[in-house]
């Protein structure tokens, strides 16, 4: 499935189902970021990948969000950027974030920014 455009080469970013430390997650790819193990079993970029777009759907599973939805990703990418629901320690408390791309992380949170109407957009 076609998501959208790449923010760093245009190539099209794609979700693919994988699997990430034993749990069943979509990554979302740059088709032109292509990897592989190694000899020393490393999961490495390949000679030929020209890109190094990469976001995991569970990328912010540690604020309490199970994941990053596909309509997410295709939103940050027409819009360069996508306001997502966080959750504290216990789940109790929710809170709203702007995320961007990052050149080394694949996304980032932008914690200074506060998010204004953000009930609005998930009404």
């Amino acid at each position: 499935m076609i998501l959208g455009k790449c923010p760093y080469c245009k190539a099209n970013v794609v979700a693919i189902k994988s699997t990430a430390n034993g749990k069943k997650v979509n990554l979302y790819t740059c088709e032109n970021a292509k990897k592989e193990y190694d000899d020393s079993d490393q999961f490495v970029f390949t000679s030929d990948s020209t890109c190094t777009f990469r976001v995991y759907s569970n990328v912010f599973l540690r604020w309490n969000k199970r994941s990053f939805s596909k309509y997410e990703m295709k939103k940050l990418l027409e819009d360069e950027q996508v306001i997502i629901r966080l959750h504290g320690r216990r789940g109790t408390s929710e809170y709203f974030k702007y995320v961007i791309t990052d050149k080394e992380y694949g996304v980032s949170i932008l914690w200074d920014e506060e998010v204004e109407n953000e009930k609005e957009t998930f009404s």
